[in-house]
């Protein structure tokens, strides 16, 4: 009778423990996370940590080199120093990618080497890669290029957010599932000559390219414009899924509204991509200022928190197309 009792008591134990861990078990379920919401949070975080004063500090320091003019002497200089800022955000092996420029400017032949700006994070798989760029270069219509141009909008705010997405790819140790390019290009100003030449090597060898994502004139916002403000996505034939991609996240992550005006699709670093096959996207802002290549583009000019909206769009994109969870 005794055995009898203690076997019902085992028995009973048994029982308990297995209903425990049933709903041990579906209670650990319920906690689990849907992947696509992991992801979403994920971007959504990455996207909010975009700093207006970050990318201010950027636009400043390069309009402080005082022209960054593609044919000026200083040319070299600054892209080394462009270099030196990836190096210190964590790209130890970012490169200065050279290219040989014969160009006429004002009746002077000048024959020149230019250097495109390479950081490079790399991905789990080496299956594809996304290039986030800007060029660094500037001009003004009149007056002397070659002694003060601080090309503030144009383009030291393309140029400062591949940097601050740099940064928070780094500070959010993010390892994309595909490797990506951060790349400042050089004498766009003369004719898209560094992302002409960084597409052409890059359809050369081959590369399978998911994506690269142009910035160019981001900062300018009309002085006392009403909200809400807009936001260019400029595509082309082959990106219209991605434009979806990047109006949806727009959305989601900022408080602008986009739109794709086409008209400038050919002037600026986007379309070299283009005709070499890849997929661009170009960002651009709503309005065209005044002090366009003049010596009055000036960060005073620049509106960085309108500036942290456009970023805070095309860094979302870049983490959600290159997201995978441990």
């Amino acid at each position: 009778m005794m055995k009898n009792g203690i076997l019902m008591k085992i028995k009973a134990m048994k029982f308990y423990v297995v209903i425990t861990g049933i709903f041990l078990l579906i209670a650990l379920a319920g906690c689990q996370k849907d992947p696509i919401e992991e992801r979403d949070e994920f971007v959504s975080d990455m996207a909010a940590a975009v700093r207006a004063d970050s990318l201010e500090s950027y636009v400043r320091w390069l309009e402080g080199m005082g022209t960054r003019f593609a044919l000026a002497d200083n040319h070299r200089e600054v892209a080394r120093q462009i270099k030196t800022r990836f190096i210190a955000f964590g790209y130890p092996d970012t490169k200065l990618d050279s290219f040989l420029l014969t160009k006429t400017y004002r009746g002077t032949v000048y024959t020149t080497w230019q250097f495109n700006v390479v950081a490079t994070l790399p991905g789990r798989s080496s299956d594809s890669v996304s290039v986030i760029g800007a060029h660094y270069d500037n001009i003004v219509s009149t007056g002397d290029p070659f002694t003060v141009v601080p090309g503030a909008n144009d383009n030291a705010s393309g140029v400062a957010a591949a940097l601050e997405i740099a940064r928070l790819m780094k500070k959010f140790r993010f390892k994309p599932r595909y490797t990506i390019h951060f790349v400042a290009f050089a004498a766009e100003e003369l004719g898209l000559f560094g992302s002409g030449d960084y597409a052409g090597k890059a359809a050369a060898r081959g590369d399978n390219m998911m994506m690269m994502i142009n910035h160019d004139m981001i900062a300018y916002q009309p002085p006392q414009a009403a909200k809400p403000w807009y936001v260019n996505i400029i595509h082309y034939d082959n990106s219209s899924g991605l434009m979806q991609d990047a109006a949806r996240l727009c959305a989601a992550n900022s408080d602008l509204i986009s739109y794709s005006d086409n008209t400038f699709y050919n002037r600026s670093d986007s379309y070299p991509f283009f005709m070499n096959g890849f997929r661009p996207l170009f960002f651009h802002q709503n309005e065209i200022e005044s002090t366009y290549h003049t010596v009055n583009d000036l960060t005073s000019s620049c509106n960085f928190e309108y500036c942290r909206e456009i970023v805070k769009i095309s860094c979302s994109l870049v983490a959600e197309k290159n997201y995978q969870s441990d």
